[in-house]
């Protein structure tokens, strides 16, 4: 059963609340620890709209690190189903590729119709990926820039015992 806790208000007002526990952005902030005082501040400091649910922000500043990186045939690649996040099916993991310095946030959210929004999911690094190719709504873009991307093993908390070195897609 999720649960809801109170993130923030947004610069207008709006109400932001997030699931602590099963949330996408409850595992990168566990990942991240300071990524949750980055989306504070990124959403006392901004506007919320049913127009801007989905956005990324250049802070000015170098922030973190990104988990996603650029991958080529020389990488070590597993697939791995992750935490709180099964029914995106496998993602690929590099083993041979560290972290890269990043400016930008990511922020995903959800309009709850009372005025209030949700949290689904925030990460350092720029909104330039398109869906999972397991997932319902992949794109034709999807298997294309994940054959081609990859998180850094080690940066986000995984389902043990989900990987593979197969391709899954």
């Amino acid at each position: 059963m999720p649960t809801r806790e109170f993130l923030c208000n947004s610069h207008n007002g709006k109400q932001v609340y997030y699931d602590p526990v099963h949330s996408n952005a409850a595992t990168h902030f566990s990942d991240t620890p300071q990524l949750k005082a980055l989306v504070i501040e990124v959403l006392e400091n901004r506007d919320i709209t049913r127009d801007t649910l989905q956005f990324d922000l250049d802070m000015g500043r170098i922030i973190g690190t990104t988990d996603v990186v650029e991958t080529d045939k020389t990488d070590d690649i597993v697939y791995v189903l992750r935490k709180n996040r099964k029914k995106q099916g496998y993602v690929p993991f590099t083993k041979s590729r560290g972290a890269e310095e990043s400016s930008y946030i990511s922020i995903s959210l959800v309009d709850e119709y009372g005025g209030t929004y949700s949290l689904s999911s925030a990460w350092i690094g720029a909104w330039d990926d398109p869906p999972f190719p397991q997932e319902p709504h992949a794109t034709s873009d999807s298997k294309t820039y994940w054959g081609k991307h990859a998180f850094v093993w080690g940066s986000q908390e995984i389902i043990a015992g989900t990987e593979t070195t197969k391709q899954p897609w």
